[in-house]
């Protein structure tokens, strides 16, 4: 468990997610679907996901080498999910895919930027990882600028590959090479 303070003074608590995390998992999921149309979910959350398998996907993700969950609380309320996660077959092992998501009253207060510097620094700490990937949809513009920020660079695009409400958007790839950081 590590401790950030906030622009507006608040305190991110960053941690790894247990069992007891899955229902609240579940429900955040929800939650930023419902409040952006930049995430893969919706209202609904992740389709067909029950508590049985939000907590298998903990117990994997505890259990996976070069893998790493946090969640952001500010108070007991968790406003942040994030994660890296490498493939365990060894011909792409070293490659670690992000994703991330904030719950839009704590956007503009930095939790984007700790969390990314958080994954970034568990990526670098394994001694495997040498490069992260991640997938953006075009027209998230401070998302975007959050990634370059932190040195991701744009290396493709899957053409309109994300259907919202029937119009289509690219799907931007961006990748951050580690050992160039080093």
């Amino acid at each position: 468990m590590t401790e950030y303070l906030l622009k507006d003074g608040r305190k991110l608590i960053l941690r790894d997610p247990a069992l007891e995390d899955a229902a609240d998992m579940i429900a955040y999921a929800k939650v930023v679907g419902a409040e952006t149309d930049f995430l893969l979910m919706d209202e609904n959350g992740i389709e067909g996901l029950t508590l049985e398998g939000e907590e298998d996907w903990i117990r994997g993700t505890l259990a996976a080498p070069n893998t790493k969950m946090f969640l952001g609380f500010i108070g007991s309320e968790l406003v942040l999910l994030c994660d890296v996660r490498a493939a365990a077959r060894k011909r792409i092992s070293h490659v670690g895919g992000i994703a991330i998501s904030v719950k839009r009253d704590y956007w503009r207060l930095g939790v984007g930027s700790i969390a990314m510097q958080a994954m970034i620094d568990f990526a670098k700490s394994t001694g495997v990882l040498r490069t992260l990937s991640l997938e953006v949809r075009e027209g998230n513009d401070r998302a975007i600028a959050l990634y370059k920020r932190f040195g991701f660079a744009e290396v493709g695009r899957h053409k309109a590959r994300i259907n919202v409400s029937g119009t289509y958007y690219d799907e931007i790839l961006m990748d951050l090479d580690l050992t160039a950081q080093e």
